[in-house]
């Protein structure tokens, strides 16, 4: 139709109460705005900057076109090019959100992987150093692991995975040395060899009691109690706490272990700095030896003795001890009236092969 008979309609149309129609702007336009409203809150510029720019760069050449139909006369109006060009836009645009959405889920369920086998391993951590006061530097370093990870899942929180996972990783080195230390601690009680020696010990000290009708103490480190045996037969148990590093065996004056072997009461003290105490008679000849060849493979410090004055004594068994064997006051009491000077206090690591911490020990181990 001619420009002239297009105004003739129109004019026609005016007179009689009809004017053209105006073509309405596309409604692709408002959901092409929409998505980039969406994509920018999505994080499109972190996830997809590149398509993301390029989106917003074809929706900016878009709206550009439809400005320049709107200054035309209604009549004149023709947004079919521009239509087709948002048609191909939002398809663009839902695609990269949908996409966008699928790598946020896909990196979350991701971190939620990682993070929850931190989380197993933070909890074994702890679970398994409730048997053990050693050492400082394991707790510090499982500290530094619940830290990181709770600073991780922050993150993600805020949809920073890149950063979340570095975090996460540093979290896992933390725990990567607490895993270590604590497999080194623990090492020796699941080898048969010091298990047996243990028994062994243990077995005699009870065997002492049943031949001389007396009174021995044994003390088994790692399920913290002393068993007081008469004539062979257990008369009591009590609760007991140890040194900083106390499942490991004693080497040297200042490594704040407790010792592992057969000694004697030397001395029983009324008084002490912790409550009552008896006075051991380590380091026996045994301790000694031990001293002396460690000392030749370099595994003691250079001005460190092989140590003394290790006790059984109250002030609590959570007192913080050296390398001694603590008790609550009251339970010293009884201690204290069972001992003589003379009376043998074998110490060893375990005894029973199966029992609940050392199986909470092999599945450590297992899982480190």
């Amino acid at each position: 139709m001619k420009l002239s008979k297009i105004s003739g309609v129109c004019l026609l149309g005016l007179l009689f109460g009809n004017a053209c129609n105006t073509p309405p702007v596309p409604p692709e336009a408002a959901r092409a705005q929409t998505l980039e409203q969406d994509l920018w809150r999505t994080g499109g510029s972190l996830f997809a900057p590149g398509e993301y720019e390029g989106f917003k760069s074809g929706l900016k050449a878009a709206d550009e076109r439809i400005r320049a139909e709107e200054a035309k006369f209604g009549w004149f109006r023709d947004y079919e090019a521009v239509r087709a060009e948002l048609t191909r836009l939002v398809a663009q645009g839902e695609d990269l959100l949908r996409r966008i959405k699928d790598e946020k889920a896909s990196r979350e369920r991701t971190f939620s992987v990682s993070a929850d086998s931190l989380a197993a391993r933070i909890d074994s951590l702890i679970q398994i150093t409730q048997y053990f006061n050693e050492n400082e530097d394991i707790r510090k370093n499982v500290s530094q692991a619940q830290i990181k990870l709770a600073e991780a899942r922050m993150l993600v929180a805020k949809e920073n995975y890149d950063l979340a996972a570095r975090i996460a990783g540093e979290g896992g080195v933390f725990l990567d040395r607490a895993e270590a230390a604590s497999v080194k601690i623990l090492d020796r009680y699941l080898d048969q060899g010091q298990l047996q020696k243990w028994r062994r010990w243990a077995t005699e000290a009870v065997e002492e009691s049943r031949q001389k009708s007396s009174v021995v103490f044994l003390v088994n480190k790692v399920e913290r109690k002393l068993v007081v045996y008469k004539n062979g037969e257990i008369k009591a148990r009590f609760d007991i706490g140890l040194g900083k590093y106390g499942l490991s065996d004693k080497l040297y004056s200042g490594d704040e272990a407790t010792p592992e072997g057969r000694y004697k009461i030397v001395s029983k003290i009324p008084a002490s700095k912790f409550y009552k105490a008896l006075l051991i008679d380590y380091p026996n000849e045994s301790d000694r030896q031990a001293f002396a060849e460690a000392r030749k493979k370099g595994l003691v410090p250079a001005r460190a003795g092989v140590g003394g004055d290790i006790e059984i004594h109250g002030g609590g068994k959570d007192s913080l001890t050296r390398g001694c064997v603590g008790l609550d006051n009251k339970n010293m009491d009884d201690v204290y009236e069972w001992a003589r000077v003379g009376t043998t206090v074998t110490i060893v690591g375990a005894i029973a092969v199966e029992n609940t911490i050392l199986a909470e020990i092999r599945k450590f181990k297992d899982n480190a």
